[in-house]
C-alpha cells in the first residue's frame, strides 16, 4: 500500500511541476521544489522492495551519517578508510557458510 502512496504522491509532484512550468514560468522556486520532491519520491517508488529488506538499524544510522559529513566533510577522509577495515573484518570473522 505504501509504495502506491509513494507512486501517487510523485505523480502529483511531477504534474504539479509541469503545471507550473507551463502556466507560470517565473515561479523558478517552486518548480524546483515540485520537480525535486517528484524525482526523489520516483527514486523512493523504484527503490521501495530493496530498502524495506535493509535492517533498521542502518536506515536509523544513515541520516545520522548524512547530517554529520555535510557539517565535516572532512570526516568522509576517515569514514571510508574505517569502513573498508569493518568489512573485511566481518568477513575474517565471520565467513559465510556454503
Amino acid at each position: 500500500m505504501q509504495r502506491r502512496i509513494l507512486g501517487i504522491a510523485a505523480l502529483v509532484f511531477l504534474l504539479a511541476a509541469g503545471v507550473l512550468w507551463f502556466c507560470r514560468p517565473g515561479m523558478q522556486a517552486e518548480l524546483g521544489f515540485f520537480a525535486r520532491m517528484g524525482m526523489i519520491l520516483v527514486a523512493a517508488w523504484l527503490a521501495y522492495d530493496d530498502v524495506q529488506r535493509l535492517p533498521g538499524w542502518l536506515l536509523v544510522l544513515l541520516p545520522v551519517v548524512l547530517v554529520v559529513l555535510v557539517r565535516w566533510p572532512r570526516l568522509l577522509l576517515l569514514l571510508i578508510p574505517a569502513l573498508v577495515v569493518w568489512v573485511i573484518l566481518q568477513r575474517v570473522v565471520s565467513p559465510r557458510q556454503r
